[in-house]
């Protein structure tokens, strides 16, 4: 399936320009536009307090209106979820009436999107079965899977595929013949976004490459490992289950473990539900260099949902004293999230290369971090767009 005969290499490619059309302008890099817990308001003392208490099961001790309650659940991207265990559990009733429509509400709405995300991958899938471009299904909608089974538990906020190299620029210019609007074009993380033509459509990021450049993520091994899968009666592959829990975490640091829970309830359920084998789990972590993003997202189940974490990986990670140390002052005392972090650009540099496992994936990062506003300049003086996305 993902080894085509005769396909160019895209360093190769000749004339992109006049292949594609102009490139769109290069957006933001991702960690420029990136949405830290500190960037987002957060609900009151007592609206939080309630939240915890929902997510572990116990009643809330205080009412709220609906509309307070839905609005704080959409904002952490829980409240499906949070409706379906209550149901399962057979104590929905008990709930506050505030605290049940604002979680029936927050289900609705869920429903209602995920659904309409899901007849535009639709779509979007036969579009690419029709180009023969073999892909992998990554984050909220492979979770579909095997997490859950209602559209209503999880919010898409987008879905997000991976691709070979080779495929990705003649993929682009398919979309945009087919009248797909692009949002970005990052060509320093490999991807692109896409949305379906009209308004509020589900948009599309189309990943070459897994992971930051700093993560040692053997791209070729786990296109390889993924397994065949079928959505909405389109047929594509899936991440491995330790490979997507790994993706999971470092996903997880590259926005510092919030201000959406639903990553930490992703992780919750893989656990529980995944027969993962925690030696190959800590030996892929190792060589991938996401030892620390899976230690700290432990760290996160752990503090939300105490004794969850599982023993033989808890037990066999943790961080250096020095990075213990360094790390507090970007750990989170409430009791929802793992970080706060400020939103400035100095502020998560430096948090992020706490973040990274070795002192050369620090210079790396700082290195490309140096680069990147030239390299942006220059691609926004070239008048025929930006530089092709894949020619280093």
């Amino acid at each position: 399936m993902w080894n085509r005969a005769g396909a160019p290499a895209i360093r190769d490619v000749c004339g992109y320009n006049h292949w594609v059309g102009p490139t769109p302008r290069p957006s933001p890099p991702t960690g420029d536009a990136l949405r830290v817990p500190s960037d987002s308001s957060q609900p009151d003392a007592g609206t939080t307090l309630a939240i915890l208490a929902l997510l572990r099961g116990q009643v809330p001790r205080d009412e709220v209106s609906p509309d307070t309650g839905y609005a704080s659940l959409m904002q952490i991207e829980c409240g499906g979820y949070l409706r379906d265990f209550w149901k399962r559990t057979g104590r929905f009733e008990s709930l506050p009436h505030g605290w049940a429509a604002a979680l029936e509400r927050a289900h609705r709405r869920t429903a209602v999107d995920t659904l309409a995300a899901l007849a535009d991958f639709r779509v979007f899938g036969r579009l690419l079965e029709a180009e023969r471009v073999p892909f992998v299904l990554l984050k909220g909608s492979a979770y579909l899977f095997d997490l859950y089974d209602d559209p209503g538990q999880r919010q898409l906020a987008d879905i997000d595929l991976l691709i070979r190299p080779s495929d990705a620029l003649r993929l682009y210019r398919r979309l945009q013949g087919d009248g797909y609007d692009t949002v970005q074009w990052d060509e320093e993380y490999r991807k692109f976004e896409v949305t379906a033509p009209g308004p509020h459509r589900c948009s599309f990021e189309v990943h070459w490459r897994l992971g930051m450049p700093e993560f040692t993520i053997g791209q070729e091994q786990v296109l390889d490992r993924a397994p065949e899968a079928v959505l909405e009666e389109v047929r594509c592959r899936r991440l491995h289950h330790e490979d997507a829990l790994l993706y999971h975490v470092a996903h997880q640091a590259d926005h510092f473990f919030g201000p959406s829970l639903k990553w930490v309830i992703d992780l919750r359920l893989m656990c529980e539900r995944w027969r993962l084998d925690p030696g190959r789990l800590i030996t892929r972590a190792n060589r991938w260099h996401v030892r620390t993003a899976l230690t700290l997202a432990l760290r996160h189940l752990d503090k939300l949902f105490p004794g969850e974490a599982p023993a033989p990986l808890r037990d066999s990670l943790d961080l250096s004293p020095l990075r213990r140390w360094l790390i507090r002052r970007s750990l989170d005392s409430g009791p929802l999230h793992l970080m706060n972090v400020a939103n400035g650009r100095w502020s998560r540099y430096a948090t992020r290369c706490l973040l990274l496992d070795r002192p050369a994936d620090i210079l790396r990062g700082f290195a490309r971090a140096l680069k990147r506003p030239f390299v942006r300049r220059l691609a926004l003086g070239r008048r025929d767009g930006a530089p092709p996305p894949l020619w280093h």
